[in-house]
C-alpha cells in the first residue's frame, strides 16, 4: 500500500513538472523567441521530466530500480491513454514514441536506486 501511495505521489509530481515546463517553454516561445528551431525542445520535456521524477521515486523506495522505472512509465502511459480517450482521439496515439520513453524511465529507476545505495554505505 505504501509503494502505491508513493507511486501516485511521484506520478502527480511528473504531471505537475511536465505541465510547468510546457507552460514556461510556451511563454518563452510566445514572448521572447520567434525561432521555429526551438520547438524541438518540446520533444525533450517528457523524457527529461520522467527521468528526474523516476530517479526521485526509486530513491525513495530504494529497491528494484528496473521495476520502479517500469511502474512510472505504466502510470504515464495510462494517463496518456486516458486523456486521449477522454478527448476522443485514441487513434492519434504514437505508441512507438511512448515506448521510447520506457528505456529512459528504466534507466532512471536503476540510477536512482544505485544513488541511494551509494549514499547509505
Amino acid at each position: 500500500m505504501m509503494k502505491i501511495m508513493k507511486l501516485l505521489k511521484y506520478s502527480l509530481y511528473l504531471l505537475i513538472m511536465s505541465l510547468s515546463v510546457f507552460f514556461i517553454l510556451t511563454l518563452y516561445m510566445y514572448f521572447f523567441s520567434k525561432q521555429p528551431s526551438l520547438e524541438l525542445a518540446y520533444n525533450f520535456v517528457i523524457p527529461i521530466c520522467m527521468f528526474i521524477v523516476t530517479i526521485m521515486y526509486s530513491k525513495s523506495v530504494h529497491e528494484r530500480g528496473l521495476l520502479r522505472g517500469i511502474e512510472m512509465w505504466i502510470v504515464y502511459f495510462a494517463v496518456v491513454l486516458l486523456m486521449k480517450v477522454i478527448f476522443r482521439h485514441p487513434g492519434e496515439i504514437n505508441i512507438l514514441m511512448h515506448l521510447l520513453y520506457l528505456p529512459v524511465s528504466i534507466l532512471a529507476g536503476i540510477v536512482g536506486v544505485n544513488m541511494k545505495l551509494r549514499t547509505q554505505r
